[in-house]
């Protein structure tokens, strides 16, 4: 059985909404292809989960716990009395596998940044060129003549550090693509979904980068049971902690709205 090792990269799990936390519990413990339960997984046998059930947020520790031993093979983390690797130990680990250009010194959402970057990048550069210059358009480059993949990650990164909602639908939208029962995370304080026509070239992501993302689910470089799991996984806590920090920053604005 996993143990949750403490994990100040993990900790912000606590406060996330049973919703989320179901959906990372379902990249943990169910293989998208064929629904059923991962051959690897402890986590439904777990005693928070036979207690709590879809009360996740009563056992979450348990379910980061879960995360963590993926990070690490079975030998080691028998060694480490069941408890796994931190989670930017896996996320460096997703990075490296997929070469994404990170600095280790770097904060855990910054090399989060990194890795949906990378991905973006290797699906790009398998897009026709008037593909390319179509969501280049869309994002507002009026010389498309010249466009490549590295300039569209560029406009991407770009539009991400503007709108935290993009960044969340990209990597919604991916894990979709991957077989993922996966809804739009919820981004607002007021529990209504982020609508499409807010971002005006996310119909264009949700069409042939969508598709071509795909294809790099099958690709050699993330081959392995292991970064299955660990590549949606660590997507997928990135886009928890952009909600958790867009909720946090509303939280403190209002409050100081009501207070000065």
């Amino acid at each position: 059985m996993a143990t949750y090792r403490a994990d100040s990269d993990l900790e912000f799990l606590a406060e996330c909404e049973n919703q989320d936390l179901g959906m990372l519990f379902s990249i943990l413990t169910t293989d998208p292809k064929d629904g059923q339960k991962r051959h690897t997984q402890s986590l439904i046998g777990s005693k928070g989960h036979k207690q709590h059930g879809e009360n996740y947020r009563a056992y979450w520790r348990d379910i980061a716990a879960e995360l963590q031993t993926y990070g690490g093979n079975s030998i080691s983390n028998l060694f480490r009395g069941g408890k796994g690797v931190t989670y930017c130990e896996i996320l460096m680990d997703v990075c490296s596998k997929v070469k994404a250009n990170i600095n280790k010194q770097d904060s855990v959402s910054r090399i989060e940044n990194a890795l949906l970057m990378k991905i973006l990048e290797k699906s790009l550069t398998n897009m026709k060129q008037d593909e390319l210059e179509k969501l280049a358009q869309e994002l507002g480059e009026e010389n498309t003549s010249v466009i490549t993949a590295s300039k569209i990650v560029v406009l991407l990164q770009a539009n991400i550090a503007s709108n935290p909602y993009l960044w969340s639908s990209i990597i919604t939208l991916l894990l979709q693509r991957l077989g993922f029962n996966i809804g739009q995370l919820v981004l607002t304080t007021t529990g209504t979904f982020v609508a499409p026509r807010i971002l005006p070239f996310i119909s264009v992501l949700a069409g042939p980068i969508g598709f071509t993302l795909s294809g790099l689910w099958l690709a050699s470089d993330i081959a392995g049971p292991a970064y299955r799991v660990t590549v949606p996984a660590c997507l997928y806590v990135a886009a928890l902690r952009q909600k958790y920090n867009s909720i946090n920053a509303n939280f403190q604005l209002a409050f100081k709205s009501n207070y000065i």
